[in-house]
């Protein structure tokens, strides 16, 4: 590179950086106060920005202008900027109040699986308000800047936008160093978060704390999703999602997820450092995703504490997996029971026999189902069986799909060869995966994992030797006498896929009853005590890595051979966060919650035609919700609740007619 190509990155860099730190900084103020890894912050700045923007040029409620000013004027937009602001700390307050708070006493796997919700949330208000039609989606928008002033640094012109981020972001973090140190609440935040318990014996009150970090966090993304917005110059939804929460838990870790002042220098060297890469790479799209997966898992394997922090064991796995209700022993033998499971089975065949009488479309519907389903499972046996969060799986599906279609099209491997080896890929990605699992665990691995899916969705997934670019891989689906996969019908490849469903699920099950299961299950609860009984702890968990992505890649196959191939934009980050939610709200700890999630989650709106965007990601984000906050087992709970009761009453119906049918018989 030159000296004008090292000064322009440095340039951009620094601009990226500080609006990188500061949404940084309002993680790391959120994890002090609360002890909540907030996934949701990029999403509050994502909803803030686009406030704004409505604030600034549109303001229309309900066929009245709301909104003083000309429209798009400087004014306009700073009374926009401190109404949206405003609103969005409001909106902090009220997720501090409504879930947080009701969340207090779960792990903080559970607060996290929470925020991933209110990201699902966020993502579905901003399609429902700004993106409802074709007209919204294809409107331009972008923020205005003040500052009129720009100059050159090699061959980058800093921009007011610029100059606006290396004012405020400096100010912005000299006055909360001020405040945390000269006032007395900042000192009782400070006090808080080293020790809550101590802090209320103290007198300070831990629940203003709270309610304080998460609206100044809330505040925070807000200032740095608007700021971001106007150094870009364009406003959408994926230019702040995913790709800007990784940067910021990124700058968070490497300055230390408990150090205020490490967020801002691991914001400036996340943002330095992508734009060199930028420029060393000469712009390929990806490379810094990817770099930035493993400068994250550098620092946590060699310093977990980043630059400032203190490192922090997040073992939490026992609490977060819910306790799926079996039926009492009492139960379990009686005739009630031996009819309830005939006709459970009788239920299964039945469901799957919906499928060979309907049309093509539903029949594909049906198919998908399965395949989510499939991967439910895979989930289940990692996170429900082990206790090892993954927040990337949707990425070891597109291994499986693009390692079949590569496999099938390239090497000309025959279909059902090719899918055992497909399969071994998966488990082979996967323990590569799981090997920083051996040292990291709970919330860094959420991490850890998210980083993975979103450098397989910019760099991996679109890299020529793997995919052809962003044309993808074509697949062929084989016909095997009767069973052709590519039936205009889609009952073959239904009937395929529902049939290794099975297989999976019968896996899974004979691998939790069996020793190995047994000793993942005391690996769940409770790693020290599992080694102490002599369970090798590296062994079981490479087990469960191998196993769930084994299982991942296969339905990664069935979904390439469903769709005829395997495309970048099919496997994108935020699938993997919805995948947790769907085996959540399905019940996690249980074998029949990925089906049961699958049809809610995926199934439900195409079964019903519902065409909404924003229907999906409100409607999971609210359901995920009320599941963790009420019911943890989800929907397999509420079934194997019913199904004891519906046992308990029909045996003692049974007992009661015996005892009058003896009754009446001893009379006559």
């Amino acid at each position: 590179m030159s000296v004008n190509e090292v000064l322009s990155s440095l340039a951009i860099g620094l601009t990226q950086g500080l609006v990188y730190g500061l949404l940084a900084l309002g993680i790391v103020l959120v994890y002090k106060g609360t002890k909540t890894l907030n996934f949701a912050q990029p999403y509050f700045g994502l909803v803030a920005a686009f406030l704004c923007w409505w604030l600034t040029y549109q303001g229309r409620l309900f066929g009245l202008q709301v909104m003083p000013l000309a429209a798009g004027s400087n004014l306009r937009f700073l009374l926009a900027t401190v109404l949206s602001l405003a609103l969005i700390g409001l909106y902090g307050f009220g997720v501090e109040h409504g879930v947080v708070r009701r969340l207090g006493n779960a792990p903080r796997l559970v607060t996290l699986v929470a925020t991933i919700a209110l990201a699902q949330g966020a993502v579905g208000l901003v399609q429902l308000l700004f993106n409802r039609s074709e007209e919204q989606a294809a409107v331009a928008r972008r923020l205005p800047t003040l500052l009129p002033w720009s100059f050159e640094v090699g061959t980058r012109v800093v921009t007011g936008a610029d100059i606006q981020v290396l004012i405020l972001a400096p100010v912005i973090c000299a006055v909360l160093a001020v405040f945390f140190k000269r006032s007395k609440f900042g000192v009782a935040i400070r006090a808080a978060a080293e020790n809550a318990d101590a802090a209320r014996l103290l007198g300070i009150p831990v629940a203003k704390v709270s309610s304080f970090t998460w609206v100044a966090g809330a505040v925070l993304a807000g200032v740095a999703g608007i700021l971001i917005t106007e150094v870009r110059n364009s406003l959408d939804i994926a230019s702040l999602g995913n790709g800007f929460l990784v940067r910021a838990l990124a700058a968070a870790l490497v300055g230390g997820l408990t150090s205020l002042p490490g967020a801002i220098v691991g914001g400036l060297f996340v943002g330095v450092a992508e734009a060199l890469i930028t420029t060393a790479f000469n712009g390929t799209e990806g490379v810094p995703e990817t770099l930035l997966f493993v400068i994250v898992l550098a620092v946590l394997l060699v310093r977990p504490g980043g630059l400032f922090g203190q490192p922090e064991r997040t073992q939490e796995a026992a609490a977060f997996v819910p306790a799926i209700r079996e039926l009492p022993a009492r139960l379990r033998a009686t005739g009630a029971a031996k009819a309830l499971r005939v006709h459970g089975w009788a239920l299964v065949v039945l469901a799957i026999g919906v499928g060979m009488v309907t049309g093509p479309k539903t029949t594909g519907i049906l198919t998908l189902i399965a395949i989510y389903a499939m991967v439910g499972v895979s989930l289940t046996v990692l996170v429900g069986f082990a206790g090892q969060i993954s927040l990337g799986h949707w990425a070891l599906v597109g291994v499986g799909a693009f390692g079949m279609c590569d496999l099938v099209t390239k090497f000309h491997v025959p279909y059902l060869v090719a899918l055992p080896i497909t399969v071994v890929l998966g488990m082979v990605v996967s323990l590569v995966i799981g090997l920083p699992a051996l040292r990291i665990r709970g919330l860094y691995l959420a991490i850890a994992t998210l980083a993975f899916a979103l450098s397989c969705d910019f760099f991996f997934f679109r890299y020529r030797a793997i995919s052809n670019g962003t044309a993808g891989v074509d697949l062929q689906p084989p016909k095997f006498g009767p069973l052709d996969l590519d039936a205009i019908s889609n009952r073959p490849l239904y009937l395929f896929t529902c049939a290794l469903l099975l297989a999976t699920m019968l896996l899974a099950r004979n691998l939790r009853i069996g020793r190995s299961g047994r000793n993942l299950l005391a690996l769940r609860e409770n790693e020290k005590a599992a080694a102490t009984l002599g369970i090798p702890l590296m062994a079981n968990k490479l087990i469960a890595f191998a196993v769930s992505g084994g299982i991942a890649a296969l339905a990664g196959a069935l979904y390439a051979t469903y769709s005829d191939g395997a495309r970048s934009v099919a496997f994108p980050t935020d699938r993997s966060l919805v995948l947790i939610a769907m085996v959540m709200i399905g019940g996690l700890g249980s074998l029949q919650g990925p089906v049961l999630g699958a049809v809610l989650v995926f199934g439900l709106k195409d079964l019903l035609r519902f065409e909404n965007p924003w229907l999906v990601p409100i409607g999971t984000g609210i359901v995920l919700l009320l599941v963790l906050i009420r019911a943890r087992g989800g929907a397999a709970g509420a079934v194997a609740i019913a199904r004891e009761r519906l046992v308990s009453n029909l045996e003692e119906d049974r007992l009661v007619d015996r005892s009058t049918t003896t009754a009446a018989i001893s009379r006559s």
